[in-house]
């Protein structure tokens, strides 16, 4: 047994020594060949990818910037263009019967307004591209706050990925639907003369173009079996499809191949964006990691494999999942809504990206949507000029002399400049960048300043007129039993809630600040006099009087004998707000250069194109709901379950406010507006009261963490840390809860001035 073992162990000692054995070898061998060949091809080869990814990125750089400057001059030539035709418009309607003159041919082609409604669908595309290359979508930060800097980085990779997949997808959709619709007119767009052989010349050359010269135009049951397969009825479609020659109308194919371009830029720079995203810039302790961190690590991976089987299986409500998800990972809030669009129509309904493209261009029918761009640039161009300065004046010197009147003339002059730009974020920069220094200097506490200015800014959505209130009256007007809601209606609607609020402010104001024994108030500031201030001014307080007194007839004369009246609709007055203000601006105070309106054309391109692409997807979702009669069947469910209008009330703006925290207006109301005002009409709620009682709730959004824009715009102008805001804010939060419920439960407030 001994000699078997030692038999054993010198059997087992060669096995081992001849293994050690060629493994010596192999790493010698190895270590030959790394240290020879191998090393000079790995460094050339690391050297190479290192040079070529430099290169790479430097161009990719370069030719960014050369876009984005292309970009930047057509919107803005496409904005001031969208302003003259509107602009236009009105003139050749009042002074066209009164000349006797078609001004040289300037007004005898007509159709100026759908000219400039192509014109705003361009500038809404390209305006999203700018805003993709400048980082301004709309989105929801969540992630950057609550993860570790890597995982943030991760996510932000992540949300690139699937944004320029979202991208790149509607883009294809578009080029795939330019060759079917290159023969189509758009409605109302007639073509000068000169541009038919071109325009004609590439129909022609257009990749694609299955209908040569010469061929017949097809007629409308070969484009209904062909496109529209996924259940829609050709009646259904917009008239802007029907079949024009070329040479009368303007091709829509000019149209869609802009928006190719934008959205394959928009894909491109999204890439860019996931290769060289970076972790947020904030201190954090090498080698924590969050809670956070950990459900994302278990948590990604599974949620991928789920909405991959939810869609594999078609779930509904995996497709709300997969966008919700987006969303809260911070993905720009259209891609959220692309995705459920996208997944509805192809998912559920065996439709195609091509259907959705085709929706978009629904909106571009909407006049009213004009109104948008127009009262945005309007705003901008009175922020980079004096016409908020001079309000502010106003103000002061009529209010500044009482205790407390400076707080008031703050509560004052954000309720003015409100009915001019229609806008709370461009209010609190415009009114609070001004006065928040002299509120300061003037004794009154940062608290108060910051608090006064973040709520009374929130002013801009229901002081008329309201950029939030146009979309609202796009959104849901055609719903079971609202009808046809003119957003003109809703601004009278806004004026008694908007008054009461601000008078709601004003007296809480003077009861803060009123001296009371013991207590003495700074007065450092010398007030202005009132004539000079009115002098100064006369020309920004006349603004608002002419747009709004335009819009409801107060200049027409007919009652006093004589043939004269100033009459706008919604889109041609905020035409004239923009010429009315780059004239006073440029001409008139001079406060703003010629040199700037290029940047401030820009600006307010890059935030209509932030809005514009959310607002043309979400007008797609709501076909679909539509469609599967989800308006419906959510009014049934309620009336089962609801059997007051006063429950139903009180559930739905506990249901607003919780909303408002997590989401802006603008989003809510292209997506929840829809949905609640037809229930909300089954119960005998006045529309007009329900579409205020909505704005009220969610301008209180405005005020509350952690979608609260007015917190993070006061955070920012008045240099102050977002907790000090946020409790700033607190007291005005309670007073504007008050205000809601008053104007809930009475309804007589929001149709005071309706007749």
């Amino acid at each position: 047994m001994a000699g078997e073992g030692a038999g054993l162990g010198a059997v087992f000692g060669l096995v081992d020594r001849a293994i050690g054995a060629v493994e010596r070898g192999v790493r010698s061998a190895w270590g030959a060949i790394a240290n020879g060949p191998l090393t000079g091809v790995a460094i050339a080869a690391v050297l190479v990818l290192t040079g070529a990814s430099i290169v790479v990125g430097d161009v990719a750089r370069v030719l960014d910037r050369w876009v984005g400057r292309l970009e930047r001059a057509a919107v803005s030539a496409a904005l001031l263009a969208m302003t003259g035709l509107a602009f236009s418009e009105y003139l050749q309607r009042e002074l066209q019967p009164v000349l006797q003159t078609d001004l040289f041919g300037l007004w005898s082609g007509g159709g100026q307004m759908n000219m400039a409604l192509l014109l705003m669908v361009i500038v809404g595309f390209v305006g999203a591209s700018i805003a993709t290359q400048d980082g301004k979508h709309i989105s929801v930060d969540a992630a950057d706050r609550l993860l570790s800097p890597g995982s943030a980085r991760f996510v932000r990779r992540f949300v690139a990925l699937v944004s320029a997949g979202v991208a790149a997808m509607l883009a294809n959709a578009t080029w795939n639907s330019i060759a079917e619709m290159s023969h189509d007119g758009f409605e109302g767009v007639k073509v000068a003369g000169w541009m038919v052989p071109i325009l004609n010349l590439g129909i022609r050359i257009l990749p694609g173009d299955k209908y040569g010269p010469g061929t017949q135009w097809p007629e409308q049951s070969d484009w209904e079996d062909a496109k529209f397969d996924a259940g829609l009825a050709f009646d259904e479609l917009p008239t802007a499809f029907g079949f024009v020659e070329a040479g009368s109308r303007l091709p829509m194919w000019v149209p869609l191949l802009a928006l190719t371009l934008a959205l394959a830029v928009m894909a491109a720079r999204f890439v860019g964006r996931a290769v060289t995203a970076e972790a947020p810039d904030r201190p954090v302790t090498a080698g924590t990691r969050r809670p956070a961190d950990v459900v994302l690590a278990g948590g990604l991976p599974g949620g991928v494999i789920a909405l991959a089987l939810g869609a594999w299986l078609g779930s509904g409500w995996m497709i709300a999942v997969a966008s919700l998800v987006l969303v809260v990972l911070g993905a720009p809030l259209f891609v959220g809504v692309a995705v459920g669009t996208l997944g509805c129509w192809i998912l559920l309904r065996d439709g195609s990206a091509e259907t959705v493209v085709t929706d978009m261009f629904e909106a571009v029918k909407k006049q009213e949507l004009l109104s948008i761009p127009f009262f945005v640039l309007a705003g901008n161009l009175m922020t980079r000029g004096s016409i908020a300065e001079r309000l502010i004046n106003i103000a002061r010197a009529a209010l500044g002399r009482v205790p407390g009147g400076l707080g008031v003339a703050a509560v004052v002059s954000c309720t003015m400049f409100a009915a001019i730009s229609g806008s709370s974020p461009v209010t609190v920069i415009a009114i609070g960048s001004v006065l928040y220094p002299m509120l300061i200097r003037d004794g009154y506490g940062p608290s108060y300043s910051t608090g006064v200015l973040a709520t009374a800014g929130s002013l801009g959505i229901i002081i008329p007129p309201s950029v939030p209130m146009i979309v609202y009256a796009v959104m849901v007007s055609g719903a079971p039993g609202v009808g046809v809601l003119d957003p003109a209606v809703l601004f009278k609607a806004g004026i008694g809630p908007g008054l009461f609020i601000a008078l709601v402010l004003i007296v809480y104001t003077l009861y803060k600040n009123w001296p009371r024994p013991g207590v003495t108030q700074a007065r450092a500031l010398e007030v202005p006099a009132i004539g000079v201030s009115l002098k100064r001014g006369v020309a920004s307080l006349f603004l608002p009087v002419l747009i709004l007194g335009g819009i409801y007839g107060w200049f027409d004369l007919a009652p006093f004998g004589v043939d004269f009246a100033v009459v706008f609709t919604v889109p041609e007055a905020a035409a004239v707000s923009v010429v009315y203000a780059l004239v006073v601006e440029l001409l008139l105070h001079r406060e703003l250069k010629l040199k700037h309106v290029p940047e401030v054309l820009v600006e307010s391109a890059t935030m209509m194109g932030s809005l514009f692409l959310i607002l043309v997807i979400a007008i797609s979702l709501n076909k679909f709901l539509v469609f599967e009669q989800v308006p419906e069947a959510a009014t049934a469910w309620m009336l089962e379950r609801v059997d007051s209008p006063f429950t139903f009330i009180l559930m739905v703006n506990l249901f607003l406010l919780a909303l408002g925290c997590v989401m802006d207006i603008l989003s809510a109301i292209l997506i929840v507006a829809p949905l609640l005002a037809p229930i909300a009409a089954s119960y005998g709620i006045h529309p007009i009261h329900f579409g205020i009682m909505f704005i009220v709730n969610l301008e209180i959004g405005y005020l509350t963490p952690p979608m609260g824009i007015n917190l993070f715009v006061a955070s920012t102008v008045f240099e102050r840390p977002i907790l000090e805001v946020i409790r700033s804010v607190l007291p005005f939060l309670v007073i504007m809860l008050l205000c809601l419920a008053v104007v809930a439960w009475v309804p007589g407030l929001s149709l005071l001035f309706v007749e």
